[in-house]
C-alpha cells in the first residue's frame, strides 16, 4: 500500500468522523496563540495516563514546559529541553531520547524507541519536532517511567508535544531572528473563526544557518555543523459544532537541505589519525575491506614521522602521495576542536516529510469516546566521506616477468570512499479510548491501539574512483564474481514492516479525599517482518601482491564468507539443522552477488501497574507506583548474520513521589525510582573476519535507581526561579564466568555476560576487566572477553543540575525580563565498557536572555547569548575508535591501540536577536 493511498484513507476516515463522531482538542489545554497561561506552575494541566490532571496531582514524574516558560527561560532547542528535564538525555545526531538510562541505542530502525513520542497524542517515530518554537508548540511534557495506558508500549517514558490551537478571535503574528553563524529565521501564523464553532490556523517557518560551527581547513572546503535550510508549513482545523462533539485535525509538510540536523557533523574525533597502518578496521564502517585513506601520509613526500614509523615497522609504504594541502599532516581537530579536514562534505536532505493527524471526541453521558489517528512519514538521505587530506597515493611496483600481468602499472589508491545512508519511513497510528467522566469514586479507562510502520534503510560504502572494485573475483580468487557497477565495498539494506496491536484498561477508586488506588493492565502483540540483503567486497586481501600485480590487483567478493545464510551459526549454509532466531527463509546469494533472506519475529507481553495516591491536605500529594514495561525484539538487520533477532526486554519500575505547593508561589516536586532491568537490548561491535560489525545482544540484568527534584519558586512578584536536579545510579549486574582452556581461551557459561571490546582486544587499557586466565594471541585468541559488571548504562549521567533565575521590570513603555541559567552535567558513558575513550566528560554552561514586551504585548524583542563562555558541552557519549596506528607509530592490541574519542557537542557560543509582532 502506498503512502498516498494511506494518506487518502486517513483523510477519508477523518471526514467520516467529522460527520459522525467529531473530535476533541488534545487532552492538555488547547492553548491560545499567544500562550501566557502556565506561568503559574501550580495551575498547570498535563495529560498523564490519558487524563487531564493538575501538575500538582499527577501520580507520575513529569516535566512540563509551556510556551511562556520556554520564552522566558530560553528553552528553544532540544539541548535546552534536555538540560531542564531531570533524567533526560538526547542524541541529536541519531534523534534518540533516553530517560534514566533507558533509550534506543542504535540507528537500526528495528530497534524500537523506548521513549514514545506523541504530537497531539498521535504517535510519531522520531521526535524531530521537539525544537519547534512557542509559535507552534503550546506545551511539551516529558513523562518518566513505563507507559501502559494508551499509545504504544514504551518502557522508558514518553514525550508529548502539544500544538498551539486555532483561536476564536482573529490572530496573526510574525517572528524574525538574526544571529551569528549566518542564522536567519522567519516564522508566521494566522488564526481565526471562519464559521460558528469552526476555527482554523495556518503557520509556517523557514530556518537557515548559512555558516557551520566547524571549519574545513582544506582549500575551498565549506564549513559544517548545523548548516541548515529547513522549511515547514502546517494547517489546522478545530470544529466544535455543539457541546457533544469536537474535532481537530492538522496537516503539515516539511523539508531539509544542507549539512546540518541529524546525522551531520556535530563534534570531532580528538586523537591522531592512523597514518601508519594500511588497513584499520575501526576507522569507519567496513573499513577492514578497503585501504586506510590516511595511510597515504606514510609516503616519503607525506608526513616524515609517519613514513619513518611505517617503514621501521616493515609496512609496504606508498611511494608517493597527492595531498589537498601540504600543511595538513595530521588530524586538525586534535589541536583545535573547531577544525576538520574533509574533501567530501556532508550532504543531508529530508523530503516528503508529511503528516495528517486528527483527534475526534464524543462526550456521551458519563463517559467520553476519543479516537486519535493519522499518518506521517519522510525520506531521509545522508552522504559523507572520510576525514583526510589524502587525494590519492601510489603503491610500490616491480614488473616481475611471469608474475606481473602484461601492461600493468603501479596501483594508485583513490581513498575517498563515499558513505550513503537512507531511511524511507512512514507509519500509521490509531487509538480508540473510552473513559469515564463522572464525579464518582470509581473511574475507568479502556481502549485499544493499532500501529503499522514500513521502512527501508539502505547503507553503502563505495569508491567510484577505484576501478578494480567494478569486476571482483570470487572469494577464492579463481573466477569472476558478479559485476559491481556501483563500486561498492560494503552494502546492506533491510525492508521491514511492523504491526503492533494493544488493548489496555485502567481502574481507579477513591476511598475518600485522602486515599486513592489505581490499577492498569495492557496486552501488546508485535509482529516485525521483511527482508534483508548485503554484499561485501574486499580490496585488502591481495594488497601485499600489488607490488607485482600493480593496477591489476583484484578485489574479492567475500560475501559467502561474511554471511550466515541460515542464521544458524552451527550450519550457515544449510537449513537442515534449522534456521537462526528471527530468520524465516533460507538465504541465497543471487546472480547479482547480493545475499538475501527474509526475517520475522512475533512477540507479545502482558504489562501493567498499580499505584497508591495520598492527599493529606490540598497542598500535599504523594504517590507510590509499580509499573512493568516492555520492548519488542530487535534485529541485527541488513548484514545477513547468525541469530539476528534478540529477545524482548522488560523493566520492573518502582517509583515514589512527593509534591507540595506553598500557596501560588512555590511548587516542590520530588521523585525516587528503582528499575529492575531485564534483557536490555544492546548493540555492540564484534569482530567478523576482517570487519568490525555491530550485533544485538541481550544484557541479562541491570538496574537504574535515583532521585529527581523540580522546584518552581516565585519568592516575590516578578522574580521566578526554576530548578531541576537528577541523580541516576545505573549498573550492569550480570557478570562474566565460564571455563578457560589450556590455551587460554574462555568459553562463557550460560547466562554470563562476557564481551570483547573491539577497541581494546587484548584488554590492556586502564579499566579493562578481562576474565582471569585468558591468554591473548593475535592468531588463536585475538580478543579477550571481559566483564562489564558494575559499569553504568550508556547515556545515563549520574548528576544533572539546571537553574534559571528570571526577573521582570515594568516600565510605562512595557516590561523587560532578564533571564540567566546555569547547567551542569556529569560525565556519560558511550558503551557498557566504561572507558575514558568511550566517555564524554562533565561540563557546565551559562546562558543569558532578555525579553522586552510592549504594552498589550503587540511586539516583543528578544536578545540571547547561549554558551556564554564558549565551553565544550557534550550531548551524549559515543563509542571511541581504537586505531591501529598514529601519525608517529604503529599500534598493536597487545600493548594498546591508538584510542581516539568521538565527541558530540552542543553548539558553541551563539547570540542573536528575535523580533515578534502581533497584528491583532
Amino acid at each position: 500500500m502506498t503512502k498516498n493511498l494511506l494518506l487518502m484513507t486517513c483523510a477519508s476516515s477523518a471526514l467520516v468522523l467529522m460527520a459522525g463522531v467529531a473530535h476533541a482538542a488534545t487532552a492538555t489545554a488547547a492553548a491560545a496563540a499567544s500562550d501566557d497561561s502556565g506561568t503559574n506552575v501550580t495551575e498547570l494541566v498535563v495529560t498523564a495516563e490519558r487524563r487531564e490532571t493538575s501538575l500538582q496531582k499527577v501520580p507520575v514524574a513529569v516535566s512540563v514546559f509551556t510556551g511562556a516558560q520556554r520564552d522566558t527561560i530560553g528553552i528553544n532547542t532540544v539541548a535546552d529541553v534536555t538540560n531542564f528535564a531531570p533524567g533526560f538525555t538526547y542524541d541529536p545526531a541519531n534523534v534518540h531520547a533516553f530517560i534514566r538510562g533507558v533509550g534506543r541505542q542504535s540507528v537500526n530502525v528495528t530497534d524500537d524507541a523506548r521513549i514514545a513520542t506523541y504530537e497531539d497524542e498521535f504517535y510519531v517515530y522520531s521526535p524531530y519536532g521537539l525544537d519547534k518554537s512557542s509559535l507552534f508548540l503550546s506545551q511539551e511534557q516529558i513523562e518518566r517511567g513505563p507507559q501502559n495506558v494508551g499509545g504504544r508500549a514504551a518502557d522508558g517514558g514518553s514525550m508529548d508535544m502539544i500544538s498551539v490551537r486555532p483561536t476564536d478571535e482573529p490572530y496573526a503574528e510574525v517572528r524574525a531572528t538574526l544571529g551569528n553563524y549566518g542564522t536567519e529565521n522567519i516564522e508566521a501564523a494566522a488564526s481565526g473563526q471562519i464559521a460558528p464553532g469552526l476555527d482554523v490556523r495556518i503557520a509556517g517557518s523557514d530556518k537557515n544557518q548559512n555558516d557551520g560551527f566547524y571549519t574545513n581547513v582544506l582549500p575551498g572546503g565549506s564549513t559544517e555543523g548545523n548548516r541548515i535550510h529547513e522549511w515547514y508549513g502546517e494547517a489546522q482545523v478545530d470544529w466544535k459544532p455543539n457541546d457533544k462533539f469536537e474535532f481537530w485535525a492538522r496537516g503539515f509538510a516539511e523539508g531539509w537541505d544542507g549539512s546540518g540536523d541529524s546525522g551531520s557533523r556535530l563534534g570531532f574525533e580528538n586523537g591522531s589519525w592512523d597514518e601508519t597502518s594500511p588497513v584499520d578496521a575501526n576507522e569507519y564502517v567496513a573499513a577492514g575491506l578497503f585501504i586506510n585513506p590516511n595511510f597515504g601520509l606514510s609516503a616519503p613526500n607525506g608526513n616524515p614521522a609517519a613514513y619513518k614509523a611505517a617503514t621501521a615497522a616493515g609496512e609496504l609504504t606508498p611511494t608517493s602521495v597527492t595531498l589537498y594541502s601540504p600543511n595538513v599532516l595530521n588530524n586538525p581537530a586534535a589541536a583545535n576542536s573547531s577544525n576538520f579536514a574533509d574533501p567530501v562534505p556532508y550532504r543531508i536532505s529530508i523530503n516528503d516529510y508529511d503528516d495528517f493527524n486528527y483527534n475526534a471526541t464524543y462526550h456521551a453521558p458519563g463517559f467520553d469516546v476519543k479516537y486519535t489517528g493519522g499518518i506521517q512519514g519522510y525520506n531521509y538521505h545522508l552522504s559523507y566521506g572520510p576525514d583526510t587530506n589524502v587525494k590519492s597515493f601510489t603503491m610500490p611496483f616491480e614488473d616481475v616477468p611471469g608474475l606481473t600481468p602484461p601492461g600493468a602499472s603501479a596501483l594508485v589508491i583513490n581513498p575517498l570512499i563515499q558513505q550513503t545512508y537512507e531511511e524511507d519511513d512512514y507509519w500509521t497510528f490509531h487509538d480508540l479510548t473510552f473513559q469515564s467522566t463522572t464525579d464518582g469514586p470509581l473511574q475507568w479507562t479502556v481502549g485499544g491501539s493499532a500501529y503499522y510502520q514500513h521502512y527501508n534503510q539502505p547503507y553503502q560504502v563505495a569508491d567510484p574512483r577505484q576501478p578494480q572494485l567494478a569486476s571482483p573475483l570470487n572469494a577464492t580468487g579463481t573466477a569472476l564474481a558478479a559485476p559491481n557497477p556501483l563500486h561498492q565495498i560494503f552494502y546492506y539494506d533491510y525492508n521491514m514492516n511492523v504491526q503492533s496491536y494493544a488493548g489496555y484498561g485502567q481502574l481507579s477508586y477513591k476511598f475518600n479525599d485522602q486515599l486513592k488506588i489505581t490499577g492498569d493492565l495492557r496486552y501488546t502483540a508485535d509482529n516485525k517482518y521483511g527482508g534483508e540483503s548485503s554484499r561485501y567486497i574486499d580490496f585488502n586481501a591481495l594488497l601485499a601482491d600489488s607490488v607485482v600485480l600493480g593496477n591489476e590487483t583484484p578485489a574479492l567478493d567475500i560475501t559467502p564468507l561474511e554471511t550466515c545464510l541460515s542464521g544458524n551459526p552451527n550450519d550457515c549454509n544449510s537449513a537442515k539443522n534449522g534456521l537462526g532466531r528471527g530468520v524465516t527463509t533460507m538465504g541465497v546469494i543471487g546472480s547479482n552477488g547480493y545475499a538475501t533472506r527474509d526475517l520475522g519475529i512475533k512477540s507479545d507481553a502482558l504489562t501493567g501497574g498499580a499505584g497508591l495516591e495520598w492527599t493529606p491536605t490540598s497542598d500535599i500529594f504523594a504517590y507510590a507506583r509499580y509499573d512493568r514495561g516492555y520492548a519488542a525484539p530487535s534485529f541485527t538487520a541488513g548484514l545477513v548474520l547468525a541469530n539476528p533477532a534478540t529477545q524482548s526486554e522488560s523493566i520492573n519500575s518502582y517509583q515514589v513521589g512527593y509534591k507540595q505547593s506553598f500557596g501560588r508561589s512555590l511548587l516542590v516536586d520530588l521523585a525516587a525510582f528503582y528499575y529492575d532491568y531485564d534483557d536490555f537490548e544492546l548493540p555492540i561491535t564484534v569482530p567478523d573476519g576482517s570487519l568490525t560489525t555491530t550485533d544485538f545482544i541481550n544484557v541479562p540484568k541491570s538496574l537504574s535507581t535515583g532521585v529527581e527534584a523540580e522546584i518552581y519558586w516565585t519568592p516575590v512578584k516578578d522574580l521566578v526561579v526554576t530548578f531541576s536536579y537528577s541523580f541516576d545510579y545505573s549498573e550492569i549486574t550480570t557478570g562474566c564466568s565460564g571455563k578457560v582452556s589450556a590455551a587460554g581461551v574462555l568459553t562463557p557459561a550460560s547466562g554470563a555476560l562476557c564481551l570483547e571490546d573491539t577497541n581494546d582486544p587484548a584488554a590492556v587499557e586502564h579499566g579493562a576487566k578481562p576474565y582471569p586466565g585468558q591468554v591473548y594471541n593475535a592468531v588463536t585468541n585475538g580478543g579477550l572477553l571481559q566483564s562489564v559488571k558494575g559499569d553504568p548504562l550508556p547515556d545515563a549521567p549520574e548528576n544533572k543540575v539546571a537553574v534559571d533565575v528570571a526577573y521582570t521590570w515594568h516600565f510605562e513603555p512595557g516590561s523587560f525580563t532578564l533571564s540567566g541559567d546555569y547547567v551542569y552535567r556529569d560525565s556519560q558513558d558511550g558503551t557498557v565498557f566504561n572507558r575514558s575513550y568511550d566517555n564524554a566528560p562533565s561540563w557546565d554552561d551559562v546562558d543569558f536572555r532578555g525579553l522586552w514586551k510592549s504594552p498589550g504585548d503587540r511586539y516583543e524583542v528578544i536578545g540571547y547569548v547561549k554558551n556564554v563562555f564558549n565551553t565544550l558541552q557534550y550531548t551524549v557519549a559515543e563509542p571511541g575508535s581504537g586505531l591501529a596506528g598514529t601519525a608517529t607509530g604503529v599500534s598493536i592490541p597487545a600493548t594498546g591501540l591508538n584510542e581516539a574519542s568521538n565527541l558530540e557537542l552542543n553548539p558553541p557560543r551563539t547570540f542573536g536577536v528575535e523580533v515578534r509582532y502581533k497584528f491583532f
